[in-house]
């Protein structure tokens, strides 16, 4: 008997078509913090995690704001609705993983129908919100490289007897692909880069659709 896929989706910049974390930090937390932090971690003097807590950090904004602001502002990647579908219809686990916040992810996330949004498990950080500042609370290991480690969920999945394909875009995505049965990588992205360099084969899409029409036997 074939072991059942099982899907580790990145959301923002994969099952959106922009990434909402960093809109969300522009417009809470204001855009020089955002820059000036990611000027920090670019030059190499602190990991992932550490560039996530900084630019969440100034948000003093109530949970119920943010989540409005979600949902005006978020769009779902075309085909994304209809790919959960169908992996619900044939008993594919559907994660939605990423080192962004519940805060944002959740909110938009209920917009599919109650069937889909019953099927889709969320791995996400949470924000721990207060008048002084936003806290990461970090979900699962830091490898020290994504903030919160979706290599480690691709592996779980596996040793539950699951293969595992990997729809992603960017750096937090890198050692899921490494560990990943299958990988499609969003065009234009890092991730394509990372692949291509480190020879993991890898399809390219735009829109979900091209992933159903791709995804493996």
């Amino acid at each position: 008997m074939r072991a059942p896929w099982a899907i580790v989706c990145d959301f923002d910049g994969t099952a959106l078509t922009e990434d909402l974390g960093d809109l969300v930090a522009y417009r809470f937390a204001g855009e020089a913090n955002y820059r000036a932090a990611a000027d920090l971690y670019q030059r190499g003097e602190f990991p992932f995690s550490v560039l996530l807590a900084k630019v969440f950090a100034p948000i003093t904004a109530a949970r119920d704001e943010i989540a409005a602001f979600a949902r005006e502002h978020a769009v779902l990647r075309p085909g994304f609705e209809a790919f959960v579908e169908a992996c619900r219809e044939s008993g594919r686990p559907f994660l939605v993983v990423s080192s962004g916040l519940d805060a944002y992810i959740e909110p938009v996330l209920e917009r599919l129908p109650a069937a889909l949004r019953a099927h889709v498990e969320v791995r996400a950080n949470r924000a721990e919100l207060s008048p002084s500042g936003l806290s990461v609370r970090f979900h699962g290991a830091d490898c020290g490289f994504c903030g919160f480690c979706k290599g480690e969920v691709v592996r779980e999945l596996q040793r539950a007897g699951n293969k595992v394909v990997l729809c992603g875009d960017g750096t937090g995505d890198r050692h899921a692909a490494d560990a990943a049965d299958h990988v499609f990588a969003r065009a234009g992205s890092s991730l394509v880069r990372y692949c291509a360099e480190r020879r993991i084969r890898h399809d390219v899409f735009e829109t979900f659709d091209e992933v159903m029409a791709r995804f493996p036997r």
